[in-house]
């Protein structure tokens, strides 16, 4: 154990050395303007939205969006138009092109989905996505590509409120009540809790329910992610089509304990995991490029942050110098070097000073490995059997991995189809009892080797 924790220590020197948080000024005129939510298209491109954070509770339908990685930002509202809506996320597909889910603040006009062309220099309302209200209040919105999406909303007329389309949101035909799970008492979606991986979708319901979809958004299953999670709104994060991770998110009343499940089956069956470290509770993502490397923001005055997981969110350290003064917000991220957290606007001088900040450097050496060269790492080791494989870096595409006990013999093997540079396997050898294992990872003619312990 003493070795682990050295381990650690010496992989939060390396990142500290090699990382620093720039703040960047989002261009929204008002004060103490926060970031709610950020969507990466890649590393120049990032569309996000901001909340009133002075107080008063104004609801702002407002964006921000840059097309040089945060240099410069350019924000807008839709506040002519839309006087009594709010925005519930934002999807940028590229510079020009934009979705955002609105709702009606009064609970009265339902909900609208728009879309911008021009680099939000126009906004068109696409209403073959009703929402009708009262009950209408979307989500969610996703994109394939330029024309397949899908969006959500709340149970509407009976059942989710769930559409796809195949023209840019031109059309948007309702998915039949029959393709979608009966919804429970009181249950409900909630903005911006959702994944996609390929063309497999996952969202979170206030009722501790995961909805999941494998064909963009046309037919879906849903399931509890724990017993004692009846009345927890959750948030789902999937690194691959079967590892995710569940947030708990609170429970309505602002209750949230921060527990996370993980999954390995896609979200059929969910284990609790031990976090160790600090616990932020504001935003999560994984870090694309990174295999199993998560990052985690709190905004909470007593406990700021943002801190880094490199084994899927079992253990968390901070980034240096993120937690004596800054509430941070929403995360996301381009790749390992290009990653970005919501702020404030400043007090007195909001157009040009604050909003965002802006990660320079790299996340690579968390996880002590050369993507050049090519590694994998298992995580949680020391663990109970139960391990994840992080594979970096292999030309090959087919990859081996062997397991042998401490007198030599073979005692697992599994043959992968690599589908990405960097991805991972989930591993089970908890039948074979605690001790030290070696296991061998081969591409090709590289093979890297990595002991592992089964407490």
């Amino acid at each position: 154990m003493k070795k682990l924790l050295f381990l650690f220590v010496l992989l939060s020197a390396a990142i500290a050395s090699q990382a620093q948080w720039t703040m960047q000024s989002t261009g929204f005129p008002q004060a103490s303007v926060g970031i709610e939510y950020i969507h990466a298209a890649n590393q120049n491109v990032i569309w996000a939205t901001g909340f009133d954070g002075s107080g008063s509770n104004v609801k702002l339908i407002n964006y921000t969006h840059t097309s040089d990685g945060g240099a410069t930002w350019t924000a807008g509202d839709l506040w002519s138009s839309y006087q009594t809506f709010s925005n519930a996320m934002i999807f940028g597909l590229d510079a020009n092109t934009a979705w955002m889910p609105i709702y009606d603040t009064l609970g009265t006009a339902g909900g609208r989905i728009v879309k911008t062309s021009d680099g939000g220099l126009n906004w068109v309302e696409q209403s073959t996505a009703t929402f009708a209200g009262p009950g209408g209040f979307p989500n969610v919105v996703h994109f394939w590509s330029a024309e397949e999406g899908f969006c959500m909303g709340d149970p509407n007329g009976g059942y989710f409120e769930i559409y796809t389309t195949a023209d840019g949101g031109d059309n948007w035909v309702r998915v039949p009540q029959a393709n979608i799970p009966a919804f429970v008492s009181g249950e409900f979606g909630i903005v911006g809790y959702y994944s996609v991986v390929g063309n497999t979708v996952w969202f979170g319901t206030n009722k501790g329910r995961v909805f999941k979809s494998s064909d963009k958004g046309l037919n879906w299953t849903a399931g509890l992610v724990a017993p004692s999670w009846g009345t927890v709104y959750v948030d789902v994060d999937f690194l691959d089509l079967n590892h995710g991770i569940a947030h708990h998110r609170g429970n309505g009343a602002g209750v949230a304990t921060g527990d996370k499940y993980e999954t390995f089956d896609g979200g059929a069956s969910w284990s609790l995991i031990v976090q160790t470290g600090p616990l932020y509770l504001s935003s999560f993502a994984w870090v694309p490029g990174l295999p199993n490397t998560m990052v985690a923001t709190s905004g909470a005055n007593d406990n700021p942050g943002i801190a880094y997981s490199p084994d899927g969110g079992h253990t968390w350290t901070d980034f240096d110098d993120t937690t004596s003064m800054y509430q941070f917000l929403a995360t996301a991220w381009a790749d390992n070097t290009h990653g970005w957290a919501g702020y404030w606007t400043d007090a007195t001088n909001p157009a040009t000073v604050g909003g965002m900040w802006n990660f320079t450097g790299t996340l690579t050496d968390i996880l002590n490995i050369d993507p050049k060269e090519g590694g994998a790492k298992f995580y949680p080791n020391p663990g109970n059997g139960n391990f994840t494989c992080a594979i970096i870096g292999f030309e090959n595409k087919d990859v081996n991995i062997s397991i042998y006990n401490a007198v030599g013999q073979k005692v697992y093997e599994n043959n992968v189809r690599q589908s990405l540079i960097s991805f991972n396997e989930h591993i089970d050898i908890s039948g074979l009892g605690s001790g030290l294992y070696v296991a061998h990872i081969q591409s090709g003619n590289k093979v890297i080797t990595e002991k592992l312990c089964i407490r």
